[in-house]
């Protein structure tokens, strides 16, 4: 394997930042869900819908579009265009008088995060060489990890010193700076098969249709996503509900456990996935189910836990497991279409992983927080609890505690699926790389 370059590593270095932005603009409603679901009196439900749902259709929905754009036409264009939109849309979260002005800014920020991820990985198949993707991917997929624990850190401490507001105002604006830098300095990757035309929709949803590995890879990662992101939403509401953290500390323990496990479980899961995997495949499938199932009881124990010490040290291993190989699959995924189909396939892909995960599982996840708190309180919960002028006594943060924790034990389930959807593809996906490769 040959080594990279000063241009291969500034090429990964930038769109590293850019995804750690783009992470930013993403969780920060994690960050400051608590304060914005107390000043407008909101319930769990409507926080996942703001932090979840919102994102995640528009996320999703636009991703193939740009996709499909990708296959034509400049995708560090795209890339630039995408970044400058969600970075503005994330300071004019700031700037929202209600809940449903804030709802439409984060659609936008959807909108914007769309454009990112198809394009890279397309980029990404073009500039280097099979055995060296998934590393490549999991190193520009720091940036998540790495903007998880900025974002957590910097923005639990401007939420807590100058308000929630100033936190998305602040968290925007470097997005517009390596938008002008990637413009700059990265050229657009020869592509491979440049005279081709590029597939129909119609044809790539064909393709991937025909796939039992594209499916369950997306259903499964889809489910992995879930867990993932519901505990991504909901963690740092946890800490101040369950443990009296104040949201500068409480996003402090969000950086240590769940930012600093994705970034350093997603690089070695990339490292071993080239390592042990590329003259493997079926070894894509096998290694993501050794992780989830690592992953699952270690995650039950930690929510189940009453010491915040020992919850974040199972959280960190749990996460550390879980995420590992979800950068892997995403560049796996592409050696199960041809090269003009690329950008469209990981829009697909991402389109599943945002459903499950960021729109279906932040749901679900509010929804049964909400009734089972009104269950942990009795009769009257949301009258005495979530009405935007009281403050929460200490009954509505005991029940509304108990229900959030309750309701990420039952999330953690969904894990038994992701097993059996990696299963079925570590079965089929040797065969299908080989027919693709021939074709």
């Amino acid at each position: 394997m040959k080594r990279f370059s000063a241009r291969d590593w500034w090429f990964v270095g930038l769109l590293g930042a850019i995804y750690m932005a783009n992470f930013i603009d993403r969780m920060i409603i994690s960050v400051v869900g608590e304060p914005i679901r107390r000043e407008f009196g909101l319930s769990d439900f409507q926080l996942g819908l703001m932090g979840g749902v919102a994102f995640a259709l528009f996320y999703g929905g636009i991703g193939i579009p740009i996709a499909r754009l990708a296959e034509r036409v400049s995708r560090v264009g795209i890339v630039v265009v995408a970044t400058g939109l969600w970075s503005v849309m994330t300071m004019m979260s700031g700037m929202a008088g209600s809940y449903a002005q804030l709802l439409l800014a984060r659609l936008g920020v959807g909108i914007g995060e769309a454009g990112f991820t198809p394009p890279v990985v397309s980029m990404i198949a073009d500039r280097f060489d099979a055995d060296k993707r998934a590393t490549v991917f999991s190193l520009i997929a720091v940036g998540v990890s790495v903007g998880g624990a900025i974002g957590a850190m910097g923005g639990g401490w401007i939420a807590q010193t100058h308000g929630w507001r100033a936190a998305f105002l602040v968290m925007g604006g470097p997005g517009v700076v390596l938008a002008a830098l990637l413009w700059l300095t990265i050229a657009e990757p020869e592509r491979s098969h440049a005279g081709a035309v590029a597939p129909s929709l119609g044809d790539v949803l064909r393709q991937v249709g025909r796939s039992p590995s594209f499916v369950s890879f997306t259903v499964g990662s889809g489910m992995v996503a879930l867990v993932g992101f519901g505990l991504n939403l909901f963690l740092i509401p946890l800490l101040i509900r369950r443990f009296g953290f104040d949201v500068r500390h409480a996003a402090l323990v969000f950086a240590l456990t769940f930012s600093m496990a994705t970034a350093s479980g997603g690089v070695v899961g990339g490292m071993l996935s080239d390592r042990f995997a590329t003259h493997h495949p079926a070894r894509y499938g096998w290694l993501p189910i050794g992780g989830v199932a690592l992953a699952l009881p270690l995650y039950l124990l930690a929510i189940f836990q009453d010491d915040w010490r020992i919850l974040a040290g199972l959280l960190f291993a749990a996460t550390f497991s879980l995420y590992a190989f979800l950068p892997t699959i995403m560049t796996v995924t592409q050696r199960l279409v041809e090269p003009r189909m690329r950008a469209t396939a990981a829009a697909i892909h991402a389109f599943g992983q945002t459903v499950f995960g960021m729109a279906l599982g932040a749901a679900f996840l509010g929804l049964m927080s909400d009734r089972l708190a009104a269950r942990a309180y009795g009769t009257g919960y949301a009258a005495a609890c979530q009405s935007a002028h009281l403050h929460p006594g200490l009954a509505c943060s005991t029940a509304s505690g108990t229900g959030l924790q309750q309701a990420l034990m039952l999330l953690g389930l969904f894990l038994l699926l992701a097993i059996g959807c990696y299963a079925i593809a570590a079965r089929s996906i040797a065969g299908e790389i080989t027919a693709v490769e021939r074709s």
